[in-house]
């Protein structure tokens, strides 16, 4: 009587427990795929830069400075050869700029000769023409000429901080 007692008593308990870890690992395994999700929608291109024929997908941070003027930082690869890409964009009254380093090498600045035109639209940055050269010469303003393009970025929001401690990195 007293192994039945037992049974009716503890196997009730003993599925119960088996039941909420097994429900356990289900919002567990719900919770890492929602972060998943999630990370991978913070990794995925919110813009783009067009030099000439090329045209490059990155992921973008953006920033606004005290006065509401944007500027966004961006990180992604060449898709023809896999180079890492990396662009600054500074929406500055007076002092707008535009550059993009692929693979620590080659440096294309929009040319210092030209109108440069960086508007921020609600959550979106986006440029008129640019007249893109490499390898400019600052004395000289003279660079090779890289062809026209611009650019695009949807913002998701704007980064809190300093933008010049993360340029300083």
């Amino acid at each position: 009587m007293r192994k039945f007692f037992s049974l009716v008593f503890f196997l009730p308990l003993i599925l119960w427990v088996c039941l909420s870890c097994a429900k356990s690992e289900e919002k567990v395994e719900t919770f890492i795929e929602i972060n998943k999700l999630e990370e991978e929608r913070l990794e995925s291109p919110n813009g783009w830069i067009q030099i000439g024929p090329e045209t490059f997908e990155l992921v973008f941070k953006c920033y606004k400075n005290q006065l509401g003027e944007a500027a966004a930082i961006g990180t992604g690869e060449d898709p023809d050869t896999g180079e890492s890409v990396e662009a600054l964009i500074q929406g500055f009254t007076g002092r707008p700029y535009v550059g993009l380093l692929k693979n620590g090498l080659t440096m294309f600045e929009a040319s210092l000769k030209e109108t440069l035109d960086i508007s921020l639209d609600d959550l979106e940055i986006k440029s008129g023409p640019i007249f893109w050269q490499k390898n400019i010469d600052l004395e000289s303003s003279y660079g090779e000429s890289a062809g026209y393009g611009s650019f695009f970025i949807k913002c998701e929001q704007f980064e809190k901080g300093l933008l010049e401690e993360e340029i300083a990195n």
